[in-house]
């Protein structure tokens, strides 16, 4: 049967061309993507991807740009909501972090897994990351001297607290943890686990 060429408003095939690479990585990881199986899955020309996307690279870039967008804007409506306590600011924002991970394993590989692009000579993925470490920062930054939270380097803190939470992440997302245990109770005593240790560094 031969393959039909869907028709894309040229707005509309950039997105479609992501979601789609996105599922590629999901099944075979970032080697698995080219221009030409992603032109066919989708239902283009490969020409048609290359009017959105230089070559691969840029595809991938933009993948993970996408995700890092995605995740700051869920971590930003966490931090927005100033009637939280830090416990409980710190816990929503772990949650969300981790759910992130678990919904999106793709670009969260390409973000800071195992197939993560360098960010250090890629302005746009760079200011997408250093942004979610600030806004960490700003929340761990904010309660110190308050709830008893440790008076050290606020950027050791955040790098504990991230370290954690990456680590939990990596672990579900590559299914290391067996299907018939329940997720949501480790989240939480993870979570806790990183608060108590901040107060008992005070």
């Amino acid at each position: 049967m031969k393959n039909e060429k869907k028709s894309y408003h040229h707005k509309n095939l950039r997105p479609v061309l992501m979601d789609e690479a996105a599922k590629m990585i999901a099944e075979g990881g970032a080697a698995s993507v080219t221009m030409r199986e992603l032109g066919k899955r989708v239902g283009v020309s490969r020409g048609a991807a290359y009017r959105h996307f230089s070559d691969k690279d840029a595809l991938l870039m933009s993948v993970s740009a996408s995700g890092f967008e995605k995740l700051s804007s869920e971590v930003q409506s966490v931090i927005q909501n100033g009637e939280m306590s830090f416990e409980s600011r710190l816990l929503a924002l772990g949650k969300v972090y981790l759910q992130f991970a678990i919904e999106n394993p793709a670009h969260y590989r390409l973000m800071y897994g195992k197939e993560a692009l360098s960010r250090w000579n890629q302005p746009v993925l760079k200011e997408s990351a250093d942004g979610l470490f600030d806004h960490l920062y700003e929340v761990i930054k904010g309660f110190q001297g308050e709830c008893d939270i440790s008076e050290k380097d606020t950027r050791t803190l955040v790098y504990v607290a991230w370290s954690s939470v990456h680590g939990l992440a990596s672990i579900l997302i590559e299914k290391h943890i067996m299907a018939e245990v329940e997720i949501e109770p480790i989240i939480n005593e993870a979570m806790q686990t990183i608060i108590n240790g901040f107060k008992a560094a005070s």
